[in-house]
């Protein structure tokens, strides 16, 4: 296997040599790859890093672990670029990856604060039993394999980071297998994508529940093709058993498109809107905040602080996470209001400003550049944008 040396943030690692691994039109495939390495995460991993600066405030001393580490970029980063990490395993059940990676920790000076193991991930965290502060899974597909050990392997207050790069059954193109693999029905929507993160974040939740353990979201986003999401967890029965009772699920009704919030896990659902129409239905999932707005500004705070080279995109997109923390389940596509009054589509902050200064909340989205959050009345937007 060829290798060339690339750099991310302050780390420095062999990675497979991309030329090697191309499809026939000439891309760089990353699951072709010997040793995984996709160098189109590398903002995930830029947020990461800050995200995990930010959890070892919590900690005297942090421990992590990354078990599906492909090259090592992730855990390395981890290791060279967060201050207090005390341990970090990085782990993969490839040979080939296990020797990238014990070089890659001697080519940065970590051999003592990095662990590189060869192991199955789901055993790597089930020896670990409630020891790491921060497990980042980051799987090629779906985390749901490694939650249930990712769960019992952390810490009182730990922090789970996971990706899914699943996201088109999560988005219900593919709902069959979202309610085998997450026990839920997704939903093609203009809001899929938010239907899928929070589909994704409750059933983390339920599998949390069996460990006793509250896992509660800090900060998501859907970015390209994946989804991330960090959860912070709180030990203890009551505070799982408090958490779960927003978990529920979200009606749509397509022909007006009006939207409704079931709470509860077992509830009955409406049948239908109140404009004649059938309802249909997605969950059960989260409906609670999808961020801590407090949590986010101090991750832009660490990131505004490093030379990361996509440093503005990063920041822009946790700023408009940061902007909607505060905003109720499911958005509205401003082109799709516009289209269905047959109207010219208003300018996005002159709409938003209405909406506010009719006392309701209202902002932007990271999920759609055409979408927009509030609680206000679908009745009220109509009237807004058909006297805009």
């Amino acid at each position: 296997m060829r290798t060339i040396l690339i750099t991310e943030g302050k780390t420095k690692v062999e990675s497979p040599n991309p030329e090697d691994f191309k499809t026939g039109a000439g891309d760089y495939a990353p699951s072709l790859t010997k040793v995984f390495y996709n160098p189109n995460m590398e903002l995930c991993r830029d947020i990461s890093i800050s995200v995990a600066q930010v959890t070892a405030q919590m900690f005297n001393r942090l421990y992590i672990c990354d078990p599906l580490a492909g090259i090592g970029i992730r855990g390395l980063r981890y290791a060279n670029e967060v201050k207090g990490v005390a341990r970090c395993v990085v782990n993969d059940k490839s040979m080939d990856a296990f020797e990238l990676i014990k070089r890659n920790a001697e080519l940065n000076g970590l051999s003592n604060s990095v662990e590189a193991s060869l192991a199955d991930a789901n055993i790597i965290l089930l020896q670990n039993r409630g020891k790491f502060n921060f497990v980042d899974l980051d799987p090629f597909g779906s985390p749901a394999p490694f939650l249930d050990a990712a769960c019992s392997s952390l810490s009182r207050r730990g922090m789970l980071a996971l990706t899914a790069t699943d996201t088109a059954p999560l988005s219900g193109t593919y709902p069959k297998t979202c309610l085998r693999r997450y026990g839920a029905k997704p939903l093609k929507t203009e809001y899929c994508h938010e239907i899928g993160i929070r589909i994704l974040i409750g059933f983390a939740q339920r599998i949390g529940g069996l460990h006793e353990i509250a896992l509660t979201p800090v900060l998501v986003h859907a970015t390209r093709h994946y989804f991330r999401i960090y959860l912070q967890g709180q030990r203890g029965a009551q505070r799982a058993d408090e958490l779960l009772k927003e978990m529920g699920y979200i009606s749509h009704c397509n022909a007006c498109m009006r939207r409704k919030i079931s709470y509860g896990l077992i509830t009955e659902l409406p049948e239908h809107c109140e404009c004649g129409r059938k309802y249909s239905h997605a969950g059960p999932l989260w409906t609670g905040k999808l961020a801590d707005k407090r949590f986010i500004q101090e991750v832009i705070a660490d990131l505004s602080e490093r030379n990361f080279g996509l440093k503005h995109q990063e920041i822009s997109l946790l700023c408009r996470c940061a902007e909607e923390a505060d905003g109720p389940p499911t958005f509205y596509d401003l082109n799709r209001l516009a289209g269905f009054l047959k109207k010219p589509t208003p300018k996005m902050g002159e709409l938003i400003s209405a909406i506010r200064s009719n006392g309701y909340f209202a902002s932007r989205t990271h999920f759609s550049n055409t979408g927009f959050r509030t609680d206000a009345p679908i009745e009220e937007i109509l009237k807004i944008i058909e006297n805009a």
